[in-house]
């Protein structure tokens, strides 16, 4: 699994989500509808890693149970109260660089 940083805004775009390793925990950093999207990868529910779910539009499911969270906001979107949303991060994107701006740095560079 690559680190963060390890990874450029290009190669995202190609492969459409890559999980990153940032301490304590990974990352989704995910490409879909034209936006770049970082959520934490592992589900709330079971841990399962959410960048081996399917994206849809916004959304990403788990692949373990098929819950569904917003990749915009982390918010569960089905099955409704059976777990607490998703942390995500905002990501600006400036060229082939992107930053977090949730409490600690998440940069892609080429």
């Amino acid at each position: 699994m690559k680190r963060v940083g390890e990874v450029s805004l290009s190669e995202l775009k190609q492969v459409g989500r890559l999980r990153l390793a940032y301490a304590p925990f990974d990352v989704c950093v995910v490409y879909a509808a034209g936006a770049v999207y970082a959520i934490e990868d592992a589900c709330n529910h079971a841990g399962a890693s959410l960048c081996e779910g399917s994206v849809d539009g916004e959304n990403i499911a788990c692949p373990m149970h098929g819950y569904i969270f917003s990749l915009a906001t982390g918010a569960l979107v089905a099955p409704r109260g059976l777990c607490d949303d998703q942390r995500t991060f905002g990501v600006r994107v400036e060229g082939d660089r992107e930053e977090a701006e949730d409490g600690f740095e998440l940069e892609i560079k080429p």
